[in-house]
C-alpha cells in the first residue's frame, strides 16, 4: 500500500511539473529571422543640375534622396505578415542617397554590356561566354498523356531574338549582375556618349558608381514609390497601373493583397481562382508561355512611376545571408521586435555568430527581393525575402541597378 502511495505521489508531481512547463511560443519556432540593417553607404547627394543630364535624368532613374538637412535616409521597415522559412523583422533601416533605375535591366542592356567584349576581357577577367545569360532556366514543357516533353521555345528566343530587347534580362547570377555594374560604372565614368556628365561631375568632384540595391535601399525605394503615394492618396488605380501589368484588368487583388495590411490572410480573387497563398503570379496575357512582360518604361506622371518592382521579375541585392541571417535556435525575436539569446535552445552556444552565421557557404548567398511572375503570393509581401547562391540563375530573377555618387577621390561603398 505504502509503495502505491509513493508512485502515485510520484506520478502527480511528474504530471504537474510537466503540464506547469512553458510551451515555446510560435515566434520561436521560425527557422530563420533576417535583419536588412547594414552600414549606410558614404554616397552624397549631387546637384538638381547633374540629374537634368540625359541617361541619368529623372525618366531614367527614380530620386532616393534624405530630406532637406539630413545625410541618410531613414524609416520603419514593414511588419511581415506571412513566412515560409525567413521571418524579417520590423526596424529602423538607414541607407544612403540613391538614383534607382525605373525599369528592370533589359536584355538589351545587357547585350550592350557583353558587346564590350575588349574591355570585358581587360577588366573584369571573364570571357563575354562566362557572362552569357543561362537560357537553359527556360525548361522544356512537361510530357503529357498525349504528348512527349516540349523543348521551350524562350530557350533560343527570349534573349538572342531582337524582339525581346525590352524584355527583363533573366538567367544571370548576382555575380553576372555585379559584373554589369561593374561596366556601367565605367560606360558612365569613361565613355565619350556621357562627356557631358562627366563634366558636369568633374566640377562636382564626384564620379558615379552603378551596383546593385541593399535590401535597405530596396525597400526605401518601395516606400518611396508605393508606401509614401498610396498614404498621401494617390489613386489606387494609377499606382497599380504602374507596379501590376501582369495583371492588367484584375490587379485590383493584387494590389488589396500588398496594401491592406489587415487583409494579407485573407482570400483574394486572382485569375479567376480564390487563394490566400499559393497561386503563381502569372501572366494571363501570355499564358501559353509563361514569362515576363516587358520592363516598359510607366509615363513620368502620375506618380510614382517605377516599373515592377513587384512582380514581373525579381531582383538580385548585394546584401548577403552573412551578417543578416540569423537561426532561431540562437536566436529569438521577443515581444518589442528584437533580436535575443533563445533560452529554449539546446545547443550551448549564446551568440549570433556560433551556429548558423558564421556558416562560410552563406558568404556565397544573396538576397532576391520583389517576387515575379513564377512564384506564390507570398513574395510580393515588401518584407518577403530569399536567398540564393550567387552563381544561382533562373527564368524568374533578374536585377535593376541603383546609382550612388561619392567623392571623386574616394569610390568606395563602404561605410
Amino acid at each position: 500500500m505504502r509503495n502505491r502511495i509513493l508512485i502515485l505521489t510520484i506520478a502527480l508531481l511528474v504530471f504537474r511539473g510537466l503540464s506547469a512547463q512553458k510551451t515555446p511560443h510560435p515566434e520561436y519556432l521560425m527557422r530563420y529571422y533576417f535583419t536588412a540593417a547594414e552600414g549606410a553607404k558614404q554616397s552624397v547627394i549631387p546637384s538638381k543640375d547633374l540629374l537634368k543630364i540625359k541617361g541619368i535624368d529623372q525618366k531614367q532613374y527614380f530620386s532616393c534622396f534624405p530630406q532637406e538637412g539630413l545625410r541618410f535616409n531613414q524609416f520603419l521597415s514593414q511588419v511581415q505578415t506571412g513566412y515560409d522559412t525567413i521571418y524579417a523583422i520590423e526596424e529602423m533601416v538607414s541607407c544612403g542617397p540613391f538614383l534607382a533605375h525605373r525599369t528592370e535591366t533589359t536584355n538589351g542592356e545587357y547585350k550592350a554590356f557583353l558587346a564590350d567584349s575588349v574591355w570585358i576581357k581587360e577588366h573584369l577577367e571573364y570571357q563575354p561566354r562566362q557572362l552569357f545569360p543561362d537560357t537553359h532556366v527556360w525548361i522544356p514543357f512537361a510530357a503529357t498523356a498525349e504528348s512527349a516533353p516540349v523543348p521551350n521555345p524562350y530557350t533560343r528566343l527570349y534573349f538572342q531574338n531582337s524582339t525581346y530587347n525590352n524584355y527583363p534580362v533573366v538567367g544571370v547570377s548576382q555575380l553576372q549582375a555585379t559584373a554589369y555594374c561593374e561596366w556601367l560604372t565605367h560606360i558612365l565614368n569613361e565613355s565619350p556618349q556621357y562627356a557631358g556628365l562627366q563634366a558636369v561631375l568633374k566640377k562636382q568632384g564626384l564620379k558615379i558608381k552603378a551596383e546593385l540595391p541593399t535590401v535597405a535601399e530596396w525597400l526605401y525605394l518601395y516606400e518611396m514609390s508605393i508606401q509614401v503615394p498610396s498614404r498621401t492618396g494617390v489613386a489606387e488605380g494609377k499606382i497599380r497601373g504602374n507596379y501590376f501589368r501582369n495583371n492588367q484588368r484584375k490587379g485590383g487583388a493584387l494590389f488589396t493583397f500588398l496594401q491592406h495590411q489587415e487583409l494579407k490572410n485573407n482570400p483574394v480573387i486572382f485569375n479567376e481562382t480564390t487563394t490566400a497563398r499559393g497561386l503563381n503570379i502569372q501572366n494571363e496575357i501570355s499564358e501559353a508561355l509563361l514569362m515576363p512582360l516587358p520592363s516598359q518604361m510607366p509615363p513620368a506622371k502620375p506618380y510614382p512611376a517605377v516599373s515592377h518592382l513587384l512582380g514581373n521579375v525579381a531582383e538580385w541585392t548585394s546584401t548577403p545571408a552573412y551578417g543578416h541571417l540569423f537561426n532561431n535556435r540562437t536566436t529569438i525575436l521577443n515581444t518589442n521586435g528584437q533580436l535575443i539569446e533563445n533560452a529554449y535552445q539546446q545547443v550551448n552556444v549564446f551568440d549570433f555568430k556560433g551556429y548558423l552565421v558564421e556558416e562560410p557557404a552563406l558568404q556565397q548567398h544573396y538576397a532576391i527581393k520583389g517576387g515575379s511572375w513564377n512564384q506564390d503570393f507570398h513574395y510580393l509581401d515588401p518584407m518577403a525575402i530569399m536567398f540564393m547562391q550567387s552563381n544561382h540563375a533562373n527564368n524568374h530573377v533578374g536585377f535593376r541597378t541603383v546609382l550612388h555618387f561619392y567623392p571623386s577621390t574616394d569610390t568606395t561603398t563602404t561605410p
